[in-house]
């Protein structure tokens, strides 16, 4: 038990732990968004997955440094287009955390192709930035809707056909993950040409995210195998 704890800790203190952590906790825990309590709940996860991606690139000072900045301008929009709903500063507050977490999508890939070896945390960062696509397109199909407005038809619930007065991010989110993953179940269905284009390239670069993801860690592997044969 204390082996297993002390792994968990050395996971949770690497520099993806934590973050992979809030990627998988904001998926288990959505069947919660339909209640105040549990929107209240989701959002404070989301925000703290916001910080673990600030701590997944630390060693880059000057990125860390707009990164931070772009968070707290963010996060200042989003608060003050809730308190005076006002539309257009939601509106950026979105794109800016779209922007956010592609800079740290792209940092976390260039620090996974430039490891030598294949180590728990770097399985970790591989799937953080597998989970990042996810919540990258979802945030896109939200601004989609903005501003083509009824971009997505539901074949069920049309009532919640324009998301967007309502700001609801997590069917989008959910229409991403059926998307990347290919399982496209068809209750949500992109209708404007914008959407399907971006819907198609979500499909596409997750699709070819794991092959190359895959190739990448096996040849990673086979390196430091013949390396460590080398030395012995």
């Amino acid at each position: 038990m204390k082996l297993n704890q002390s792994a968990f800790k050395l996971f949770v203190s690497g520099r993806y732990g934590s973050l992979l952590i809030a990627l998988l906790v904001l998926i288990i825990l959505q069947p919660t968004v339909d209640t105040l309590a549990g929107k209240y709940l989701l959002e404070a996860i989301f925000i703290g997955i916001l910080f673990a991606g600030l701590r997944a690139i630390e060693t880059r000072k000057g990125l860390l440094r707009f990164e931070a900045l772009l968070l707290l301008v963010s996060l200042t929009l989003y608060a003050a287009g809730i308190l005076l709903e006002h539309e257009e500063l939601f509106f950026l507050s979105i794109a800016g955390r779209t922007l956010f977490m592609v800079l740290i999508s792209w940092a976390i890939l260039i620090n996974l192709f430039r490891a030598h070896s294949v180590s728990s945390d770097t399985l970790a960062g591989a799937v953080c930035v597998y989970l990042l696509i996810a919540v990258v397109f979802g945030h896109c199909f939200m601004l989609i809707e903005f501003l083509v407005p009824s971009s997505f038809s539901f074949t069920i619930g049309q009532a919640r056909t324009h998301l967007w007065v309502s700001h609801e991010f997590y069917p989008f989110y959910y229409f991403s993950m059926v998307t990347m993953t290919t399982i496209g179940y068809g209750d949500i269905v992109p209708v404007s040409t914008v959407a399907r284009t971006f819907a198609t390239m979500e499909g596409v670069l997750g699709q070819v995210y794991l092959t190359i993801l895959v190739a990448r860690l096996v040849g990673m592997h086979l390196l430091h195998q013949q390396e460590k044969g080398a030395k012995e």
